[in-house]
């Protein structure tokens, strides 16, 4: 990846028609308008080519590896221009288009080519967003919309949001009846891939979607909305869940969510997955690598995070995977809710539809929030809380999890009362009082007073 300064060095040796894109690729682009049956249209290709740079190269290698990629952009483009002097390559667009166009022919190229090495979970989501934009357009008579139908108008993408959003509302299993902007912007993503793969195969021309100018084609995503901070827990609300567990003789699941709080992990893939190979009980330390992000992650354990994994070491080499708490994802949370109603921290609310839902004051997750917020109480550098945490990026430390609490106000105010307080007091000693107190307040911004010897 080319590092500012050297990006900045190499833009002006590029020709025209080829520009960066990224950090790490180049960006090929020709037009050329024609006048096809008295109608002016404009033909546009694009290609990308890979710079292929790594982070661990010197700059000189990586001026090398940017001239030999250079010269690849270069000859992309005498080819492009070739292709775009030919009255039979720029008329050969107009009449395929025409033909085998339809969506359900692109989504069949897609499964069969790219797609075909996603999991059958992750295709079965796939299909479900392609059956909801075939739907879409049946309920509009028609049965077989081609891949222009998805850029006729910004207004069909408006209707296609809304209907995405109602569809998501309706579902019997969606007991709050509300959606996201995520459950619309994936299936915008299988329009845009739909898009891509027939501009490949110059079944659409880039020049007639919605916006050829950006990279989304015009499909342009509905903004994310900002997740809300799940509640950390108080010390009081703490002692009073795993107090619970204990008159219930539940010391498998005392353990469990003890470990959870103190130690911050993500439950599935990480709590569930702690094995006597991560725990160093020498240095009393959790060392592992995080599935999310790829990174190695060390835990100093608390006094009774120590002694709970000490106490259970035994069962777990029981484990195949000598794990400490071999749980399910769902059993997390169902024990987690039992608890809650138990507790007196869950109520239970009828939907809109009349069944029942329970609403919890705490969400399982609220274990990993609560790890993080006491740091922050704690005065932890926040870069500390970052690793512990094992965020990739210190943003999502910063906007997730630090929460202002009760005690962090109280204690900024106490701050603010206590500096009050120590000004006054040098005030009084003549310490820190100005030199002159009757100073205009507009000195500095545009105040031709003059100060008096």
């Amino acid at each position: 990846m080319l590092n500012k300064t050297l990006k900045s060095q190499l833009r002006g040796t590029l020709p025209s028609g080829i520009t960066f894109r990224g950090d790490n690729a180049l960006w090929v682009k020709r037009s050329k308008s024609y006048i096809h049956n008295g109608e002016k249209k404009e033909k546009t290709l694009t290609h990308t080519i890979k710079l292929g740079i790594g982070a661990d190269m010197s700059d000189a290698e990586a001026r090398v590896q940017f001239e030999k990629q250079l010269a690849q952009a270069c000859k992309t483009k005498a080819d492009m221009i070739e292709k775009l002097s030919s009255r039979k390559f720029l008329e050969a667009d107009v009449d395929v288009k025409t033909t085998d166009a339809t969506l359900q022919s692109l989504y069949n190229v897609l499964e069969e080519t790219i797609w075909k090495s996603n999991s059958s979970k992750h295709m079965s989501l796939i299909k479900q967003y392609f059956r909801d934009t075939l739907n879409f357009f049946a309920e509009r008579d028609n049965k077989s919309p081609k891949i222009s139908d998805l850029h006729k108008s910004e207004w069909t993408l408006y209707e296609f949001k809304e209907w995405c959003r109602k569809q998501v509302e309706n579902r019997p299993m969606n007991m709050y009846g509300t959606s996201n902007t995520n459950s619309v912007n994936k299936r915008l993503g299988v329009w845009r891939q739909l898009t891509a793969v027939a501009i490949k195969k110059r079944l659409l021309s880039l020049s007639d979607t919605l916006d050829p100018s950006k990279k989304n084609f015009g499909i342009f995503d509905d903004p994310r909305a900002v997740s809300k901070p799940k509640a950390p827990m108080s010390l009081a609300d703490e002692d009073k869940l795993l107090q619970m567990m204990s008159d219930m003789n539940d010391d498998f699941w005392r353990d469990c969510f003890t470990i959870a709080i103190d130690t911050g992990v993500r439950h599935d893939g990480e709590l569930n997955a702690i094995n006597t190979d991560m725990v160093d009980f020498g240095k009393r330390e959790l060392q592992f690598k995080r599935p999310k992000t790829g990174n190695w992650s060390k835990i100093p354990l608390t006094q009774r995070a120590y002694e709970i994994l000490k106490r259970r070491r035994q069962s777990a080499l029981q484990d195949e995977k000598n794990r400490f708490f071999p749980v399910s994802k769902s059993s997390i949370r169902h024990t987690w809710n039992r608890y809650m109603r138990l507790c007196g921290f869950a109520q239970t609310l009828l939907d809109k539809d009349g069944r029942n839902c329970v609403k919890t004051k705490y969400q399982p997750y609220s274990t990993r929030h609560t790890f993080i917020t006491r740091l922050v109480e704690a005065g932890v550098p926040t870069k500390a809380v970052m690793d512990l945490a094992g965020h990739k990026a210190i943003e999502t430390t910063l906007q997730f999890y630090t929460h202002s609490t009760d005690d962090m106000l109280e204690t900024a105010i106490e701050s603010l009362e206590k500096y009050k307080a120590k000004k006054k007091k040098g005030s009084a000693n003549g310490g820190s009082t100005p030199a002159v107190a009757s100073v205009s307040s507009m000195i500095g911004h545009n105040s031709r007073r003059k100060l008096k010897k």
